[in-house]
């Protein structure tokens, strides 16, 4: 793995700057590093600053790549689905997508984040994203032979199913390694510019799905992810981050099966249940995503088409607005990055997410649905990274990893929330479910900020940057 990562280092050196590991440079060639590792460091200041350290730089470029993948992956699905179902269960098989999906998440994604806190970092993020592209290059095949037979449809969920659960390692793992590699002063502004990459790749990708579809097919569009995965682990490959001592517990030769994982699950589950800000924090953010993700984002596009009655050629510029609300957040999120305040951004973010989606479904005109998608595209994106931000400096970082996995299971949920609420809405109407959800979803989110002050308290320590 040593051997491989430097001949990648060589290559990349032409492109990208990379940084040199002190113990080759010794004497006068020792200080002459030191000055241009200051230069270095001074090209970026503010909430720019994470962009002077080259390996952030690298995991910067993976996870926008991640985050182009995600919606290409999802929309493609979802129309192959579409196309092949019949016509009477059609919705149903779309909403098994985002519960399939969802079941992994929530069945792997503890795993993941003991596997995070156990093994080297680094290593271990190249090999889920190798099996991630073996898992998208079996659905790809799958897209291009599938004729819409049961056994066809059978193979695509227990692999959605598969492919979902190694996302629910991917992303603990790397929420656990940011601190790692910016340090805890910087932390806040690599989160933010994260979100501001992700938010600007996400819309890009959604735009050229559909040219993606249109050229090469439902497998041919899928299949051109694979090359993104393979991208994704390339720039991790070439980064030379060494974890911090201590971090790697796992020795060579040493057994981890199910009952270590077990018990690292549990001293994780433990350590987030006597913490009154992070176990209530994961409340908050369980409920505010079971309840209105599924309708505002799983079935954003059939309330768009169905109910307002968008032609579907311009259901895009519609949907587009969650991304512009996203992409504003997180452009704020990047000027606060030196905000303490975290709890009262938690607050005000989850707080806007529920205004939005009352907003979506308060009517059905167009602007409805787009000041409502603004809104909750800001919201979303506030809470997320300001959430985020004050897990990774509560939870030490011996057991980070077990702890980002647990709050990542909000998305689960709400994945998985998506089967009950088609059901309920092929029952009761969409049109009578949804505005019901909405007033639900912001009275639990209010309830929970006004009984669990504590989360609106929360501040995270200043910690000044080395230089």
């Amino acid at each position: 793995m040593r051997d491989l990562s430097d001949r990648a280092n060589h290559a990349f050196s032409h492109f990208l700057p990379l940084p040199r590991a002190p113990y080759f440079v010794e004497g006068a060639s020792m200080a002459k590093a030191t000055v241009n590792q200051r230069l270095e460091s001074n090209r970026f200041s503010g909430a720019l600053a994470p962009l002077n350290n080259p390996n952030y730089r690298l995991l910067l470029l993976g996870f926008a790549i991640g985050q182009m993948i995600m919606p290409l992956q999802f929309i493609t699905q979802i129309l192959w689905v579409q196309h092949l179902a019949p016509a009477d269960i059609w919705l149903i098989l779309v909403a098994l997508i985002a519960a399939c999906r969802g079941l992994g998440a929530f069945c792997f994604g503890l795993y993941g984040g003991a596997l995070a806190d156990r093994f080297n970092r680094k290593h271990l993020l190249i090999f889920i994203l190798v099996l991630q592209m073996i898992g998208t290059l079996l659905i790809a095949a799958l897209m291009m032979a599938g004729d819409g037979s049961a056994l066809s449809f059978v193979l695509f969920f227990v692999m959605t199913f598969l492919t979902s659960g190694l996302q629910s390692i991917d992303a603990p793992t790397r929420l656990a390694l940011l601190p790692d590699v910016v340090g805890p002063a910087l932390t806040p502004a690599g989160m933010s510019l994260n979100q501001v990459a992700g938010q600007v790749a996400m819309p890009l990708a959604m735009m050229m799905t559909g040219f993606l579809i249109h050229q090469f097919d439902f497998g041919g569009a899928y299949l051109i992810s694979a090359l993104g995965l393979a991208s994704a682990a390339l720039f991790i490959l070439v980064m030379p981050y060494t974890p911090e001592a201590g971090q790697v517990t796992a020795k060579k030769g040493d057994r981890y099966g199910l009952s270590e994982a077990v018990s690292d699950i549990r001293i994780g589950l433990g350590f987030a249940r006597h913490h009154p800000v992070i176990l209530w924090l994961i409340v908050l953010l369980v409920v505010m995503m079971s309840f209105a993700y599924p309708p505002t984002a799983s079935f954003g596009p059939t309330w768009v088409t169905t109910v307002v009655e968008v032609p579907i050629r311009d259901m895009g510029f519609v949907v587009m607005f969650w991304g512009v609300g996203s992409l504003a957040g997180a452009v704020l999120m990047a000027r606060l990055a030196s905000f303490e305040r975290r709890g009262l951004l938690i607050g005000i973010g989850a707080v806007l997410f529920s205004i939005g989606f009352l907003m979506f479904v308060a009517g059905y005109q167009v602007w409805n649905v787009v000041l409502g998608n603004t809104i909750l595209g800001m919201g979303m994106t506030m809470t997320m990274v300001s959430s985020t931000i004050l897990i990774q400096h509560l939870a030490p970082n011996e057991v980070r990893g077990r702890v980002m996995s647990i709050f990542q299971l909000n998305m689960a949920f709400a994945q998985l929330m998506t089967m009950p609420v088609a059901l309920l809405g092929q029952w009761l109407t969409l049109q009578v479910l949804f505005p019901w959800l909405a007033v639900m979803t912001l009275a639990m989110v209010t309830l929970i900020l006004v009984t669990q002050r504590q989360i609106i308290r929360s501040q995270i320590p200043r910690v000044e940057a080395s230089v």
